[in-house]
C-alpha cells in the first residue's frame, strides 16, 4: 500500500500533468520507449529502432507477443493511432508540440516508421514520455480512453475511488514478466504527518513525502527507511504575461529581481532545496540567475524598475496555489507574497486542490501561479510545449516570443553537442531575461520505505521499481 496526500485527476495519460496522475498511469501504460534509471533510453513496446543518416526518418521494431490488458494482441496499428492521436489538436494532448516533427507515420508488421520534417534530438526522449503512451486503437476508436484505462503496462486497472483510493493488479500477462507484487493501493492521505503514523503502525508499506520537515522528523526506524531524491522537477512563480501589468517586460523583470530564491528554499522547503534556474537537465548545467537585469533580492532596484515601467503603487495579482500534490506550495505563496509586498506588489492568494487548479492552470485563468513543473533530460522537452509557436502548453506559458521559439528549435535540430550546449545556455539566459516565470528552486522528494520493502526512487518521480518481476 502506498500512501500520499494526492489523488488522480484523470484517467487520459495523454493529456495528464498533475504528478499523482503521471506516475500512476506510467504503471499501466507502456511507451515505444522507455527511460532507466539514470535516464538513459531504453527499449519497451519497441524493442529495438533505428534513425537514417539524415536524421528525417525514424524506424521502429516492435515487440513481438505483447497483449492489451483486455487480451488483445498489441499491434503497429496502435502505435499509429496512438501517435496521430496525439498530433491532433483536437486532443489537447499535453506532448503534442513535442511530437509535431513527425509528418508521416507509415504502419506495416511489427514495424512502426517515422517521417520527420528535418532531425529532432527530443523526439525520443518525448516518446519515452507517459504523455506519448501507446493507446489501445479499439479503446480510441470507441471514445473509452477517459472511462477505462486498457495498456500494456506492469499493472492493470482495478478501481478508482474518487478522493480515497486507486487500486492495480499486477499484470500477468506483461512482457517483461508479472510483477512480485500482486496489487498496488495508492491512498489518499491529506495529512503527511498522518503518513508517518501509518508507516510507523505499519498500515503503509511506502509512504510518500514532500514537506522536508515532516520528512527529517519521521527519520527512519525499525519500520521504515527515510530515502531522499533530488528531482528533475523545479518550482516557480509562473506569470501571465498576456494580463494586465504583466504584459510588460519591466514588470515581470522587476518581480524576478525582487525575490530572493534561497529565502524561498529556507521558509517554505526547511532549506531543502537548491536554487535553479530554469534548465535542469543534469547534462545542460548553467548560471541560475545569468540573464536577469538585477541581483536577486534586490528590492530598492526593482521597486525603480517598476516605477520607470509605469506602476510606483504596484498593484495586485490573482495567484493560485494548489493544495494536495505538494506539501510547500502555501508556503511558497505566503513568502513570495511576503517578498512582493515590499515593492507593492500584492499576490491575493486563491488556493485550490488539484482537480481545479490544473484546469484553472490549463485555461490560464490567473495572474499568477505558484507552480511545480516536471523536468527533463532534454531542455527542448522542458519547454518546447510552452514557447514554440502553437505549442500545448502556450496557453499556461503565458508568453509569446519568437526569441525563446527559435534557441527551442535551433536546439532541438542540431546534431552537434557543443551547439547544443551554446544554444541550449542561450535559451535559460533568455527565459531569464524575459522573465515569463520566476524560477525558484529544486526540491527532493522524500519516500518512507517500509523494512522489507525493495523500492529504488528515480529523479524523474516515476514509480518503475514497483513493476520489477
Amino acid at each position: 500500500m502506498v500512501a500520499r496526500t494526492g489523488d488522480i485527476d484523470q484517467l487520459d495519460p495523454q493529456k495528464a500533468t498533475a504528478f499523482q496522475t503521471v506516475e500512476t498511469l506510467s504503471l499501466v501504460y507502456g511507451r515505444l520507449v522507455a527511460l532507466d534509471q539514470d535516464g538513459k533510453l531504453v527499449p519497451d513496446l519497441a524493442s529495438k529502432w533505428s534513425t537514417s543518416a539524415d536524421g528525417k526518418t525514424l524506424s521502429f521494431t516492435l515487440r513481438s507477443g505483447v497483449s492489451w490488458q483486455d487480451g488483445d494482441p498489441f499491434t503497429a496499428a496502435d502505435v499509429k493511432a496512438s501517435l496521430e492521436r496525439i498530433l491532433d489538436e483536437k486532443t489537447a494532448a499535453v506532448a503534442r508540440s513535442n511530437l509535431s516533427s513527425i509528418t508521416k507515420i507509415d504502419a506495416a508488421d511489427g514495424t512502426v516508421t517515422l517521417t520527420l520534417s528535418g532531425p529532432s534530438t527530443a523526439l525520443l526522449y518525448s516518446l519515452a514520455s507517459v504523455n506519448a503512451a501507446i493507446l489501445h486503437d479499439k479503446d480510441i476508436q470507441a471514445n473509452t480512453i477517459a472511462k477505462t484505462p486498457d495498456g500494456t503496462g506492469p499493472f492493470s486497472w482495478k478501481s478508482w475511488a474518487q478522493g480515497q483510493q486507486v487500486v492495480l493488479a499486477a499484470n500477468p500477462s506483461y512482457w517483461a514478466g508479472a510483477p512480485k507484487i500482486g496489487t498496488v493501493q495508492f491512498r489518499v492521505i491529506p495529512a503527511e504527518s498522518s503518513i508517518v503514523s501509518g508507516m510507523k503502525a505499519g498500515a503503509f508499506q511506502i509512504g510518500l513525502l514532500s514537506d522536508p520537515t515532516v520528512a527529517d522528523n519521521a527519520g527512519s526506524s525499525d519500520r521504515f527507511q527515510l530515502v531522499k531524491q533530488p528531482t528533475l522537477a523545479y518550482h516557480a512563480l509562473m506569470l501571465n504575461g498576456r494580463r494586465g501589468p504583466l504584459q510588460k517586460l519591466e514588470v515581470r523583470q522587476a518581480i524576478a529581481c525582487a525575490v530572493d530564491r534561497d529565502q524561498v528554499v529556507k521558509t517554505a522547503a526547511n532549506g531543502d532545496g537548491t536554487v535553479t534556474g530554469p534548465i535542469t537537465s543534469p547534462g545542460f548545467s548553467y548560471s541560475p540567475t545569468e540573464g536577469l537585469p538585477c541581483t536577486p533580492g534586490d528590492t530598492a532596484a526593482a521597486k525603480k524598475m517598476l516605477a520607470d515601467a509605469g506602476y510606483p503603487d504596484g498593484f495586485s495579482l490573482h495567484t493560485i496555489v494548489e493544495t494536495g500534490e505538494y506539501a510547500t506550495a502555501v508556503a511558497e505563496g505566503q513568502n513570495l507574497q511576503a517578498q512582493l509586498k515590499a515593492i507593492g506588489v500584492t499576490l491575493d492568494l486563491q488556493q485550490l486542490t488539484t482537480d481545479p487548479y490544473v484546469k484553472a492552470w490549463l485555461a490560464a485563468d490567473f495572474d499568477a501561479a505558484v507552480a511545480l513543473n516536471g523536468g527533463s533530460y532534454d531542455p527542448y522537452l522542458m519547454y518546447g510545449r510552452y514557447f514554440t509557436q502553437g505549442g500545448s502548453l502556450s496557453g499556461p506559458a503565458g508568453l509569446e516570443s519568437p526569441t525563446l521559439a527559435s534557441l527551442l528549435v535551433k536546439g532541438n535540430t542540431s546534431t552537434d553537442d557543443a551547439q547544443r550546449q551554446t544554444t541550449y545556455r542561450d535559451l535559460q539566459q533568455e527565459l531569464l531575461k524575459e522573465s515569463p516565470w520566476v524560477w525558484l528552486f529544486r526540491s527532493q522528494d522524500f519516500y518512507l520505505v517500509g523494512s522489507g520493502v525493495s523500492f529504488t526512487p528515480r529523479a524523474d518521480g516515476l514509480l518503475s521499481s514497483l513493476a520489477a518481476s
